[in-house]
């Protein structure tokens, strides 16, 4: 009996002990800090933070000055820094852009109709008399039984499609997923379903509802300058063109010879759609120029003492969009919110997870990849080329586009569904006295936006969670009237500052230490996060 009572004794003596030294690393996280990072990293001179910029230079600067404040060790053979080949390709537009049938044309302004460009390294690109077929959603789903493409050759043809999926406006939610937007919604699957299937090129039809934000965002105006990853890709592709229309244009483009396009919409989401040829054609020449260069990802570890081998990733990206078409006569897009205030985030994990190293049995990485407003070609690129063994990367935690609202009630996933890294949330959740919700708009696609997409596709189970949707004061219905504010007024607008005396950055901190927490508990115990078998990112992992 006495040993028992010995046992128990060293058990909560060792467990009190635990939970001191955590509080203490919880205590590191702290609103000065976080409050610093976001208005060193939003600042005017750091000029939007786009790559091959100066504020490219001035970024990587201050975050490896940061992961050597903090400690952590380089990822990279001693470096902090990953190079990513990249190129920038302009493509000069004419002022208009015209479609022809035998009897009529249609004139479109580029920028305020309609945005092009093309992804070719070539001088001058063009397409000849290319035939418009209208082809419902542009979606080839063979899980889902639906094949937009079934009934139609479209090599050489120019195919105008739907954004979003057959679900947003079907009415059924047994439909894909509903309203909440599948992989086959995002305007970068299209684009390759266009490739893949032979097409000259594609254009998307811009709807603000279906797309998740508004046609300020996808107007690349006259001369659009695009960023890919520098891939043999680029060089021959079959579609020549890429680019977006608006509903107005697209509904006068079809009535030049008599379609209704709010018509044929309605029946692109059933099965018995078929593909429209408009019997309009398009004849275009693109002069491209482009610049070659490399960005840079930035990562350090801390290494684990048992495990070193299994990695947990905390993700955040650094980049933005630089100095672009000014608002208000505002030129810079500072992206306070997306994302300096996640590198905040980051940051202070990383300093408490660095205190409690000795306890680590697993490696914790901070990554903050380039290029994820140009479609997470940062994280593309780390994933296709880690240090990390695809099969010991245990999980990643990826954090973006944060609300400056104050202390939140929930913590929203986006994305759910996935893995067991949903459940493990919730446990944590509870600790803090906060419940885990569902993202209330799933039809934005923001699961497909940002940088933990690359890791779910590479067979990594990945957790897109925040507090989003329930401020504590405001309650959930105002809340949710401040996250649509939000993405009229500031998502990818130059308004995108931190206002201190406006801002409140408790809700911040909060999430911080809420995934110090369940990093932590990754990072020290043998817990291998399961995949739900329905997910799309399904595979099999961890045979032990």
């Amino acid at each position: 009996m006495k040993k028992v009572l010995i046992l128990i004794i060293v058990f909560f003596s060792v467990s009190c002990a635990k939970q001191v030294e955590l509080s203490k690393a919880e205590e590191l996280i702290v609103v000065h800090e976080i409050a610093r990072d976001i208005t060193i990293l939003s600042a005017d001179s750091l000029m939007g933070r786009g790559p091959f910029t100066i504020g490219e230079v001035r970024t990587l600067s201050f975050l490896e000055e940061r992961m050597v404040e903090i400690g952590l060790e380089p990822v990279f053979n001693g470096s902090y820094f990953q190079q990513v080949p990249l190129v920038e390709i302009e493509s000069k537009l004419p002022d208009q852009v015209v479609f022809k049938s035998t009897n009529n044309s249609c004139n479109l302004v580029v920028g305020e109709d309609i945005t092009l460009w093309s992804p070719v390294l070539s001088s001058e690109v063009e397409v000849n008399e290319s035939p418009l077929v209208f082809l419902g959603y542009g979606v080839n789903s063979p899980e889902w039984d639906w094949n937009d493409f079934e009934d139609i050759d479209v090599k050489g043809k120019t195919i105008v499609v739907l954004v979003n999926d057959p679900g947003f406006h079907s009415n059924d939610s047994t439909l894909f997923n509903g309203t909440s937007m599948t992989y086959y919604g995002r305007w970068l699957y299209k684009f390759q379903e266009a490739e893949r299937q032979g097409a000259a090129g594609c254009i998307i039809v811009h709807e603000t509802g279906a797309a998740g934000y508004p046609w300020s965002v996808v107007n690349g105006g006259q001369n659009p300058s695009i960023i890919f990853l520098d891939t043999e890709d680029l060089i021959n592709p079959t579609c020549k063109f890429n680019g977006w229309i608006t509903e107005d244009a697209a509904s006068k483009l079809f009535s030049i010879n008599g379609y209704n396009y709010f018509e044929l919409k309605k029946t692109a989401a059933s099965r018995n759609f078929t593909p429209v040829n408009l019997n309009v054609s398009l004849s275009l020449a693109v002069k491209n120029s482009w610049e070659k260069s490399k960005s840079s990802n930035v990562a350090g570890f801390i290494k684990g003492a048992v495990k070193p081998d299994e990695v947990i990733v905390f993700c955040a990206h650094w980049d933005h969009l630089g100095v672009g078409i000014p608002v208000n006569g505002d030129s810079i897009y500072n992206g306070a919110s997306d994302n300096a205030a996640a590198i905040a985030w980051m940051f202070g994990i990383a300093k408490a997870l660095k205190s409690v190293e000795n306890s680590l049995q697993r490696s914790v990485l901070f990554l903050s990849p380039t290029a994820e407003e140009s479609g997470m070609l940062g994280s593309e690129h780390f994933v296709n080329n880690s240090p990390f063994a695809t099969a010991k990367t245990i999980a990643c935690f990826n954090y973006d586009v944060v609300l400056f609202l104050g202390k939140f009630k929930d913590v929203t996933i986006t994305g759910p569904g996935h893995s067991t890294l949903d459940s493990l949330l919730e446990l944590q959740a509870k600790n803090f006295e906060r419940y885990v919700c569902s993202d209330p708009n799933p039809e934005n696609g923001m699961f497909y936006r940002s940088d933990h997409l690359p890791f779910l596709k590479a067979g990594i189970p990945s957790l897109f969670a925040k507090g989003y949707s329930h401020q504590i004061e405001l309650g959930r219905e105002k809340t949710l009237e401040k996250v649509a504010e939000y993405w009229r007024t500031t998502y990818h607008k130059p308004s995108d500052h931190y206002f201190p005396e406006k801002h409140n950055l408790e809700g911040l901190v909060d999430d911080s230490k809420l995934f110090f927490q369940l990093g932590y508990k990754l990072a020290s115990e043998n817990i291998y996060p399961e995949w739900n078998r329905n997910s799309e990112f399904f595979v099999e992992r961890f045979q032990r």
